[in-house]
């Protein structure tokens, strides 16, 4: 009989608890939400990056020369190492950036992948949508044109449709679209693909060949000894490329899965730590309300294990309750998180749903609430029946004070294991449990002293001498903050000129804030929770709104004034007579240039072979040094200028890092190679970083593309590394240029234009040339400010699981505290107020909370700002007053709603039966 008590009366008691048992389960559906959402988008990720990997990577092995693309004659080196049966297979594809005009009139930029559909891919075959059972080889002929799903969306057009593409390298293709692939494995993002021969047989502005950008190759047995063997002698033979293995592109994507699994799941449990609070709030009101059920049991001789059992069981139902309802959800969620991810990244992720995960919340629902259960259970078991039932009030000595500490340690350390289950990594869990701990403790107790200083606040009945001094210091203070934060000061003056309006405030009005203020005060535990679980949604919020709103203002102020030319032209030899007459024709041009530009090979720096001094060297950078990626970017390309006409480049001259003299300009002398037959040339301030280190007077040696010309260049001085529009690294004369190119440079125009005429121009130069590469700033913002807005959808979408939890909590403390309070509403209502009258006192309670709390986030997000913009982005950031008016006073507008439709009704409770019952 005993053991089915112990299931009948926690479930029972759950029935019977009606409001308070659902406000149990939010708390802890909320939470699990979180995690079982973002742990899904994890794994969707997860299999995204690395169920295939050989598809992803396009074969065994992957060989990206972006920078310097291959020649014909360096890609017969997979010829050579097919022969030797180091490889079996491969593939060679030509990639440039291209663009179209969208149906909108609008510029376009994706990728064009030209290709040899016999043999593309060697692995991963696309998935067509239409036609269903489409192929590259028999729909990549002539000039049809294949597309991923995106780049159809992006350009709003549809199979059959011709469209032009301008590709980077001066070749026009005007094709038609015969084909639609998913977006996923090797086709992620905007691309179109065309035939190889076809692309092979167009012109380009330089009448060159077509150079690749990658290949893709298989070796036998697919074997990772084989593919790393094979790495090391495409690696000797093309020491610019980068050599991408199938276990190595596994290990790249893993490392960023991890990265990106940490975030999602600390966001997640951080939710759910949040939640668990409210259940800290919710176990205790509803414990405490079954004071006398607790001193019956025990005098009928229940013991404390019975209670500890009972009030368990009880725990563990809530937390299965709320893990089933938050893992339904989460499931949901994660469906529309994944969509903000694919929309930010332009990648597919499959829709699978991990049922070990979803199972995985119910039992974290359960444990859940078990873990943050376990302090109010304790300290109800710890109630003494003599003392309830002569009606005695509870009194905490010394003991119960520091069973109530050993409990919270107690509890940390079991969120910290519920944490590492999760996290998989001690070091992680450890650094959230002990982080969160020790700042959500500091913000309590913050928080506490201002609920008690807001409940001490004076609601004077008529004007006196110190109110008006008190209102007009603060009123000063105000106007002061003001001047240094103008979004602060404008809240701190409503504040203040609040204080005087509530003097003339009708009595019955003045008695609600009165009453607003002191509950506040009374409640401060309750009251300094909330604060807290708003704080956290709110900073988070905050934050990503503000850096994502400077980082974009600093761009566009960078990109709209920072520049002297705003459009850009890259156009070939035999097409600069057409160039020149045409632009002779517009009149809105305000400002022009025009540059010679030559690609080049970098083959050594100061004697060294570059494949040698590049050796070990990692593709990423850092603050000490570019990388190998950079290095190579900023020896790979020649900007010309005029100089024996006096045209020099208009830039400042800098020291290099490694210097402790500046150099100089260019001047016209160097216009002609020196006697040693070096050229003189200007690099970017950057170059003198690690891994090139140059400095003054050093030598490069670099060839041209078409491997049939050297030259020697000799550093003179160093400009201020930016964004240049479409200038090449280094500066040098045009002789320099012509050397390079063999007589047929590319020349690059930079533009003055009206922006809002801009487009319009670009588009007339582009229908009379049609192989003109054309590129404005506008257009660059336009996508800087879309890959913005996608990313502060995303992360605000994320930190809004956090703010749900808030939002929780907060209809948890008015609906308990609307229980607690239920025999002082009946007497209030008794003496005369109405239920509106009640309602607006509630109202006004939990506005000033969700103003307060709001508020200090936001005084937060400013200093955290302040100290990113000094130590971090070395840049001056400001927060915007929009920003912080909007969000402050949407918090607070919240917190008056949810408390509105928590307490419509128990503001309703009729007073008699309040009275006789209570």
């Amino acid at each position: 009989m005993k053991a089915g008590f112990y299931w009948s009366y926690p479930s029972r008691s759950l029935a019977r608890g009606g409001q308070r048992t659902l406000l149990a389960i939010f708390c802890i559906a909320v939470g699990v939400l979180a995690i079982v959402a973002l742990q899904l988008v994890g794994n969707m990720v997860n299999d995204g990056l690395t169920s295939n990997i050989r598809a992803g990577n396009g074969g065994d092995i992957s060989v990206r020369s972006d920078i310097v693309p291959l020649t014909a004659e360096q890609v017969t080196t997979f010829d050579t190492l097919k022969s030797q049966n180091e490889i079996t297979q491969y593939t060679a594809v030509a990639e440039s950036q291209a663009q179209s005009i969208d149906n909108d009139g609008q510029f376009q930029f994706y990728n064009l992948a030209a290709v040899d559909p016999q043999v593309f891919p060697l692995a991963g075959v696309p998935t067509f949508t239409n036609p269903p059972n489409g192929s590259l080889a028999s729909l990549l002929t002539g000039n049809n044109l294949v597309v991923t799903q995106s780049l159809l969306m992006t350009l709003g057009a549809q199979v059959g449709d011709t469209i032009t593409i301008h590709a980077g390298d001066g070749r026009v293709v005007t094709g038609t679209i015969v084909g639609v692939i998913e977006n996923g494995g090797l086709f992620q993002g905007d691309e179109a693909l065309v035939s190889l021969n076809s692309y092979k047989a167009l012109p380009g502005a330089s009448n060159q060949p077509v150079s690749y950008n990658a290949i893709y190759a298989d070796v036998p047995d697919h074997s990772d000894e084989n593919a790393d063997a094979a790495k090391q002698s495409i690696q000797s033979a093309l020491p610019l490329a980068t050599v991408t293995t199938t276990k190595d592109a596994l290990q790249q994507n893993e490392d960023q899965v991890q990265l990106i699994r940490y975030f999602l799941q600390v966001v997640g449990l951080l939710a759910l730590l949040i939640g668990g609070v409210g259940i800290i709030n919710t176990m205790q009101v509803l414990l405490r309300r079954r004071q006398t059920e607790i001193a019956m049991l025990k005098t009928a001789g229940y013991q404390r294990r019975d209670l500890y059992l009972l009030f368990g069981v009880e725990a563990g139902l809530l937390g299965i309750a709320g893990g089933i309802v938050g893992a339904a959800a989460g499931v949901g969620v994660s469906f529309l998180v994944k969509s903000l991810v694919e929309q930010l990244f332009s990648i597919a992720l499959p829709g699978s749903i991990d049922p070990v995960t979803v199972v995985s919340g119910v039992a974290i629902g359960f444990f859940t609430a078990l873990i943050f259960g376990l302090l109010p259970i304790v300290q109800a078991s710890q109630i003494r029946p003599v003392e309830v039932l002569r009606g005695i009030a509870e009194r905490r000595g010394g003991t119960g004070i520091a069973v109530s500490i050993l409990l919270a340690v107690l509890l940390a350390v079991l969120f910290f294991f519920l944490a590492l289950s999760i996290l998989k990594s001690v070091g992680v869990a450890l650094g959230l449990v002990a982080g969160a701990g020790i700042f959500l403790l500091l913000l309590s107790l913050a928080f506490t002293l201002i609920a008690f200083i807001i409940g001490k606040l004076p609601v004077p009945e008529r004007f006196s001498l110190w109110f008006v001094l008190l209102i007009g210091g603060a009123l000063l203070i105000s106007a002061a903050i003001t001047l240094a934060i103008p979004a602060f000061g404008v809240l701190f003056l409503v504040v203040s000129l609040l204080g005087l309006v509530v003097v003339i405030l009708p009595r019955t009005w003045k008695s609600n804030v009165k009453m607003a203020l002191r509950n506040i005060g009374r409640q401060k535990i309750r009251t300094s929770t909330t604060m807290v679980a708003l704080f956290v949604g709110v900073f988070a919020i905050g934050l990503i709104l503000t850096l994502g709103q400077n980082i974009k203002d600093e761009i566009n102020s960078a990109l709209s004034t920072q520049l002297k030319y705003n459009s850009f032209l890259l156009v070939g030899s035999a097409d600069k007579a057409a160039v020149d007459q045409k632009l002779a024709q517009i009149s809105e041009i305000q400002g022009q240039t025009v540059n010679a530009v030559a690609q080049d090979i970098p083959l050594a720096v100061n004697n060294v072979d570059i494949g040698t001094f590049l050796q070990g060297v990692s593709d990423a950078g850092s603050s000490s040094s570019v990388g190998r990626q950079g290095a190579i970017f900023f020896l790979s390309g020649v900007t010309g200028y005029d100089l024996a006409q006096g045209t020099v480049p208009d830039t400042k001259i800098v020291k290099g890092f490694q210097a402790s003299q500046v150099g100089r300009n260019l001047i016209a002398q160097d216009a002609s190679p020196n006697p040693d037959g070096s050229y003189n040339v200007l690099m970017p301030q950057a170059a003198s970083l690690g891994p090139l280190n140059l400095k003054l007077d050093d030598l490069v040696k670099v060839g041209s593309r078409d491997g049939k010309t050297t030259a020697t260049l000799k550093v003179v001085g160093f400009y201020p590394t930016s964004f240049t529009g479409t200038n090449l690294p280094i500066y040098g004369a045009n002789s320099l240029v012509n050397t390079l190119s063999g007589g047929n440079p590319l020349y690059v125009y930079s533009l003055k234009l009206d922006p809002n005429q801009a487009h319009d121009t670009l588009q007339q130069i582009q229908k009379a040339v049609p192989s003109v590469q054309t590129f404005s700033v506008v257009d660059l913002l336009v996508f800087i400010n879309g890959l913005l807005n996608n990313l502060i959808i995303l992360l605000t979408a994320i930190a809004s699981l956090a703010m749900l939890a808030g939002i929780i909590i907060i209809a948890n403390a008015v609906a308990l505290a609307m229980l607690e309070r239920r025999r002082e509403l009946g007497i209030l209502k008794s003496v005369g107020y109405t239920s509106r009258s009640v309602l607006s006192e509630v109202l006004m309670e939990n506005g000033v909370v969700g103003f307060t709390g709001a508020l200090l986030a936001m005084l937060l997000v400013t200093l955290a700002t302040v100290v990113l913009a000094k130590v971090v982005f070395k840049i001056t950031l400001g927060v915007s007053a929009p920003i912080v008016l909007g969000i402050v006073l949407a918090t607070a507008v919240i917190c008056m709603l949810v408390a509105w439709l928590v307490a419509w009704n128990a503001t309703r409770v009729r007073p008699l039966e309040v009275l006789r019952y209570e």
